[in-house]
């Protein structure tokens, strides 16, 4: 798996929906410039709500870890990309 960037120019009102890419804000990761695309977003239940996974992508592309966070913290997050396809996207799990 590999992802090619070619990024345009985001809005803060941008809507979170699955498939925008965000910088990482701290550690290791932000020295690095490594992305985060938000794979999902769940449905929250009565004493947790909505979450937003994400997968982790060195600049070059190369997945290098996953995190999550609460949807109330990404509202307030500035996409500066977006995978186009990801959100229509069906994997199919099979026995083994």
């Amino acid at each position: 798996m590999e992802f090619v960037s070619n990024l345009t120019d985001f809005t803060p009102t941008d809507p979170v929906r699955v498939g925008n890419v965000y910088p990482i804000k701290g550690g290791r990761g932000l020295k690095q410039r490594h992305m985060q695309i938000l794979l999902a977003i769940t449905e929250g239940n009565e004493w947790q709500g909505r979450s937003c996974l994400f997968l982790v992508v060195s600049k070059e592309g190369k997945p290098v870890g996953v995190n999550q966070y609460a949807m109330h913290y990404v509202e307030e997050l500035m996409p500066m990309g977006f995978v186009a396809g990801l959100e229509d996207m069906n994997l199919e799990i099979n026995s083994l």
